[in-house]
């Protein structure tokens, strides 16, 4: 693979011969988005249809497709079949939060369909929000590549406007850079690799399964470098879509472990976002126990811990009458287990096949995995309840096959294990209840209640710490905003929400929708103040009730064990229709952020996205 240098300019093949291109990048950034601009012979945008990013991932006739690519975005041009007025075609990187500079490691690779493959490595050093990174143009009868890396101040904003685009004012009622059809599912990142976790179920026969998902992570010494690099974490973020689709809470529940093991709760989308970053979890200590756990490499304890957690969920199952959910646990480490401890692992595994639990180990980073292959091959079990497969270098192996290796054995043990007769069937997502008198919601489930004149959200917890009630809403009209201890509402105009006022201390906060029927969406959110310290939310328990004027109240508390997130949006009202719809959500922010939720026009809720305001900064 040839280098291509920043202001480097070279051929790729001539025009008309059918040529094709991909262009595959790996930014290693906490928070950037990827976009492929078409322009004219002007360098301008004359059809927004051939923009293609997350929320637009196919031009027009196919010319040009956007997909997930292992750790990476991939596009795939037909560059012949474009329409002549596209002159040049800029790939760009941008992001709402942190200088594209932030890049861990950053470089862009392009293969054509003739000739050899060139790599541009990315090196930018400035604050810029926004960065073109390379265009491809016609000149003289044939198609060729710059490297570019040029950077602007003003973001996504600047880089639309240089293009000849259309920004929205700030205080218009509906804010968008660019008159853009929008589909009903914005194909992001994620939500391309939980799609194609969806293929894989599907095919695997088990489309409908419910399970836990526990996710269990080396944190041993050997496995310093991998921390270093970005690989444990970019393996958490490519763990995650297989619990959104699989698991009841969309959720994982983690663990780090070394000499000792720490639990660290529950990761979804949002919050395992820089969780692990680029340093070992003993010396960030993301939260207390986790700077006791050594250095060492012992696996049965956390083991036992993670089986002790699936034996108390089933118990729960039994007592309320359901069918016992499986559990899938992704063990994932880079080996170094000596003899001793593989025997103790092997009577685990051995002692846990009537349970429903299958224990998958994954090998990460060129290790020399050793007994690891052989636990995918014990003799002596009632039923085959482990696996083991090696990922050496996970950036380069792709969304499909990286899915298929997990959920394949996961999924020819669970249909073995229903035929044995070894539990009953299982759990699947709890219906919506009924909404009529006293609703307590589990997370992700919904009920529609008639809509009183006023609606009551009452935020409470135990604890001596001080949480923060929010409410952001949109307006009937449009309009969006947020209800807090530093704007507390009003009830005779808009926004029609008024808040009873900051406890600063342990109890309860108190929140009104006084004319329900002027405004569309609300979130409510709780911001835990950094004073609490790490575990405010899986120790205070808060829970959101809704009461009104007809007796009806629903509750929504918070059921997960989050330890280190500053934000949790708990509830969801939508008032477009003619019920009140309520939602659990139980949705954090990611590790050591304090960037407030964002509720926009149509009732999407993004996390990670707001400002950071609060008390004392």
């Amino acid at each position: 693979m040839k280098p291509l240098l920043k202001g480097q300019r070279m051929a790729l093949g001539p025009q008309n011969q059918g040529l094709t291109l991909t262009l595959h990048t790996e930014l290693d950034h906490p928070d950037v988005d990827i976009s492929l601009f078409a322009l004219d012979e002007t360098r301008k945008i004359k059809d927004d249809r051939y923009l293609t990013f997350f929320n637009q991932p196919t031009s027009p006739n196919g010319e040009v497709r956007m997909t997930a690519a292992g750790s990476g975005t991939a596009f795939t041009l037909n560059l012949d079949q474009l329409p002549l007025w596209i002159s040049r075609l800029i790939l760009t990187a941008t992001s709402d939060s942190q200088p594209i500079s932030r890049l861990r490691r950053g470089q862009v690779m392009l293969t054509p369909s003739v000739g050899d493959a060139l790599q541009v490595t990315l090196t930018p050093d400035g604050q810029e929000l926004a960065l073109m990174l390379v265009e491809i143009y016609r000149h003289q009868d044939a198609w060729r590549v710059t490297a570019v890396e040029q950077g602007f101040n003003g973001g996504m904003a600047a880089l639309v406007q240089s293009f000849g685009g259309e920004i929205e004012p700030e205080d218009a009622p509906t804010p968008a850079p660019i008159s853009l059809p929008t589909p009903p599912e914005p194909l992001s990142k994620i939500s391309l690799r939980k799609q194609q976790v969806g293929v894989v179920l599907k095919k695997a026969g088990i489309e409908g399964l419910k399970a836990r998902v526990m996710v269990v992570m080396d944190a041993s010494g050997s496995m310093s470098s991998l921390y270093s690099s970005g690989t444990v974490q970019e393996t958490l973020e490519r763990l995650i879509p297989i619990a959104s689709r699989l698991d009841d809470n969309d959720a994982m529940e983690f663990w780090y472990y070394a000499s000792h093991f720490a639990r660290m709760g529950d990761l979804d989308e949002d919050s395992v976002l820089g969780v692990a970053g680029s340093q070992m979890p003993q010396h960030v200590g993301v939260v207390p126990a986790v700077k006791k756990i050594g250095m060492g490499n012992n696996e049965p304890p956390v083991m036992k811990d993670v089986l002790s957690v699936h034996q108390e969920a089933a118990a729960e199952d039994r007592a309320e009458g359901r069918g016992v959910m499986p559990t899938l646990v992704l063990f994932i480490t880079d080996g170094g287990i000596d003899g001793g401890t593989s025997k103790k692992i092997e009577k685990i595994i051995k002692d846990t096949a009537p349970e429903a639990l299958f224990w998958q180990f994954v090998g990460l980073g060129r290790a020399d995995y050793g007994v690891l292959v052989r636990f995918d091959t014990l003799q002596g079990r009632v039923i085959d309840n482990s696996g083991f497969f090696a990922v050496d270098d996970i950036g380069r192996i792709s969304d499909e096959q990286l899915y298929g290796q997990i959920l394949a054995e996961f999924a020819v043990w669970w249909k073995k294990w229903q035929t044995l007769g070894l539990g009953n069937a299982a759990a699947s997502r709890p219906a919506a209840p009924a909404p009529t008198g006293k609703v307590s919601l589990q997370k992700n489930a919904s009920v529609s209640i008639q809509k009183g004149k006023q609606i009551t959200i009452t935020l409470s917890w135990s604890g001596r710490g001080d949480l923060d009630l929010y409410a952001f809403y949109v307006l009937k009209s449009g309009v969006t905003g947020k209800v807090y201890y530093r704007d507390k509402g009003a009830a005779g105009k808009p926004p029609y929400i008024t808040l009873s006022g900051d406890s600063k201390n342990a109890g309860k906060e108190t929140a009104v929708i006084h004319r329900p029927e002027e405004l569309a969406h609300v979130v409510f959110a709780a911001y835990s103040a950094v004073e609490n310290g790490a575990g405010s939310f899986a120790s205070y328990k808060p829970v959101a009730t809704f009461t009104d004027d007809l007796g009806q109240e629903v509750r929504t508390a918070v059921l997960g064990r989050n330890h280190f997130s500053f934000w949790v949006a708990l509830s969801a009202i939508d008032l477009t229709g003619a019920q009140a719809k309520i939602t659990h959500l139980e949705r954090y922010s990611s590790f050591a952020t304090e960037r407030s939720p964002v509720l926009h026009v149509g009732g999407k809720l993004e996390m990670n996205k707001g400002v950071v305001e609060f008390k004392g900064r």
